[in-house]
């Protein structure tokens, strides 16, 4: 049986105790001096993580209804551009309605702009000011158009 010398009004021992619990106070000396790039393990673990994290690439994760459309976008586009230049080569109002669509999918495109998460840059905001350019120019052209050919 193992003796138990364990007296807790003992002064020296409860010192012991507590020093035990705080740790060593002259573990890491090195890293207090002037000058040292020492910052422990778990400094340097933090580090390496962040060092990780960086390196990735985090994607925005667009609304489904976003990508939904902008796929649908994509498909009426090449339908109507492959319509255009095959079958409706001669056809005035398909080529009105095409222009109108094409300036629908700029004010489409310029609208979502509000669902992406990182801050824009300079060049992005330039290119939104166009999308909403040609989004208007291109309405306004194929509706005063269409008017024309639907009056001839």
């Amino acid at each position: 049986m193992a003796k138990n010398n364990y007296d807790p009004n003992n002064y020296d021992q409860r010192q012991a105790e507590i020093r035990k619990a705080k740790g060593n106070p002259n573990k890491n000396v090195h890293q207090k001096k002037n000058g040292s790039n020492y910052k422990g393990y778990a400094a340097a673990k933090k580090e390496a993580e962040a060092a990780k994290a960086k390196g990735k690439v985090v994607r925005n994760q667009l609304p489904t209804w976003v990508s939904v459309t902008m796929a649908i976008i994509f498909v009426v586009l090449v339908g109507i551009l492959v319509l255009m230049n095959t079958v409706m080569k001669e056809s005035l109002i398909f080529g009105q309605i095409a222009t109108i669509v094409i300036g629908v999918c700029c004010g489409i495109l310029f609208y979502m702009r509000r669902y992406t998460k990182s801050p824009d840059s300079k060049f992005q905001d330039v290119l939104y000011i166009i999308l909403a350019v040609m989004a208007v120019v291109m309405i306004f052209m194929g509706g005063y158009g269409l008017l024309r050919v639907l009056q001839a």
